[in-house]
Parts: structure tokens; C-alpha cells; sequence
């Protein structure tokens, strides 16, 4: 194989280099600390993917890698049935209980806790804020992490 690239393809992070043989080899960048600031992550419902005990056991993954991650700061926006997750009846309410305890805030629709007639216990500092207000917050946060 030639080991001088033709080419260089900017890709999201990640860099593929095409070289004269046609080779194509995808590079990804070594992780430095400027990945690890604020990480805003909006969660839409209490499971991922699909609403089953499968799809739970997803999102508990995804809650447990955010908790062990390397982010100084995390933010969690909460609507639709994400707010589920402050219910503590909810079977990943201690796994999002170790998540919260590492947010900077855990921000909840109001109009969803109203509509799932969740009441919010101390166990988390949660703001609530109106569906419009996070919409106007989120429309502006680049590199946004959706779990939906």
C-alpha cells in the first residue's frame, strides 16, 4: 500500500485519507481535553429507541456512560416522557438520581410533569421551565446529544 495520501476528507471529526491506490482509511483524532467541557443532552423519553424493557436497559447504557464520562459540566433538559425519569417509581429513577447528582441542573418541562402528574421529590434540584422556554434554549445549543 502507498503510505503518502492523495487526499484529505474533512468528516465530522474524523478524517479519511484516500490514498494513490484508492485505499481509503478513516483517522480519528485522538480525544484532548477541549471534548470534555459542557455537554447539553435533551431526553425525550424514559427509554430509548423503543418503549420496552430492552429499550430501557439502552438508556440506562447511555445514562451510565454520561455518568462515567469526562464532561466538567452537564446539563439535561427533560419533556415529553423523559420527565418520567423523576418519577421514582420509574425503574431507572437511581440510575438518572447518579446522573443528576453530576448535572450542573436538570431542567424539566413543566407542561410534561403537569401531563404525567409527576411530583417532584428532593431526592433532585430540578428547574422547570415551560416547553417554549427550552425550545428557545435548545434551537441555539450547538452539538445538542438527543436521546429519544
Amino acid at each position: 500500500m502507498n503510505s503518502n495520501p492523495k487526499s484529505n476528507i474533512d468528516f465530522s471529526g474524523a478524517e479519511l485519507e484516500q490514498y494513490s491506490d484508492n485505499t481509503i482509511l478513516e483517522v480519528m483524532h485522538e480525544k484532548t481535553d477541549e471534548g470534555t467541557g459542557s455537554k447539553y443532552v435533551l431526553i425525550k423519553h424514559d427509554y430509548y429507541s423503543s418503549d420496552s424493557g430492552h429499550g430501557r436497559d439502552l438508556l440506562s447504557g447511555f445514562l451510565s456512560a454520561l455518568c462515567s464520562s469526562s464532561y466538567t459540566s452537564i446539563i439535561v433538559y427533560l419533556i415529553d416522557s423523559g420527565t418520567l425519569l423523576l418519577d421514582d417509581s420509574n425503574p431507572l429513577y437511581d440510575t438518572f438520581l447518579r446522573l443528576a447528582g453530576k448535572t450542573d441542573m436538570v431542567i424539566a418541562s413543566k407542561e410534561s410533569l403537569d401531563h404525567y402528574g409527576i411530583i417532584l421529590s428532593r431526592d433532585v434540584k430540578v428547574d422547570t421551565q415551560s416547553s417554549r422556554s427550552i425550545a428557545e434554549d435548545l434551537i441555539y445549543i450547538p452539538n445538542l446529544l438527543i436521546l429519544e
